[in-house]
């Protein structure tokens, strides 16, 4: 499969901007929705879509979503780390050519965003324009290139067992536990216990495409 759009998150944002392209002429069968949760997966087949269930962050289920043939990746994932997170794995994985279009809260975040081609600040209409740069209308400048991020892990201290993700680190991307990755809602669902470890985005040396 190429040419296709892989939509990454089919949350309001992912399944707005799903809604629209099709609106525009977009075939169903070019669009690949990406998402761990079952019920989203379940919402994005019921428009005719191909659909993978699986961990964004995990290069074989990027690959099974055909990542490395796809024109165009849309990343619509919360928190913004996260979506800083697989903005990178994305961009590495893609071809040099595909355009990626990423969605964050934060305007902050916008700089930080190395990979993306495209960056739409979230609000009611982030669905439309993240549409709109796929289709190729410019809806923000790209980052200029600058420093990278790099994911590292630190163990959880003795006063944060209990906590949430969000209470510990607002850089925080997700958690390791017995040797399994947690992100996004599955990560923020957890109540951080001793011997998990908080994975965290750092900015580092610029890497990647």
């Amino acid at each position: 499969m190429s040419g296709h759009t892989v939509i990454i998150g089919f949350g309001a944002i992912g399944a707005a901007a799903a809604r629209l392209l099709m609106s525009t002429g977009v075939q169903a069968a070019q669009l690949v929705v990406l998402d761990q949760r079952g019920s989203a997966v379940a919402e994005a087949g019921r428009l005719g879509v191909r659909t993978v269930l699986g961990d964004a962050s995990d290069r074989s289920t990027l690959r099974l979503a055909g990542i490395a043939g796809a024109r165009h990746i849309v990343v619509a994932v919360q928190p913004d780390a996260l979506a800083v997170f697989l903005t990178m794995v994305a961009r590495e994985l893609c071809v040099p050519d595909a355009v990626v279009v990423t969605a964050v809260n934060d305007r902050g975040h916008v700089g930080f965003l190395r990979g993306a081609d495209q960056v739409v600040i979230s609000s009611d209409t982030a669905g439309s324009a993240l549409a709109a740069g796929v289709l190729g209308r410019r809806v923000a400048p790209g980052p200029k290139a600058g420093p990278g991020w790099l994911v590292q892990s630190r163990p959880v201290q003795s006063s944060e067992i209990g906590l949430s993700l969000r209470e510990c680190d607002s850089s925080a991307v997700g958690v390791l536990r017995s040797g399994v990755r947690h992100l996004g809602a599955d990560a923020e669902a957890l109540r951080l216990a001793a011997g998990d470890r908080i994975m965290i985005m750092r900015r580092g040396a610029a890497h990647g495409p």
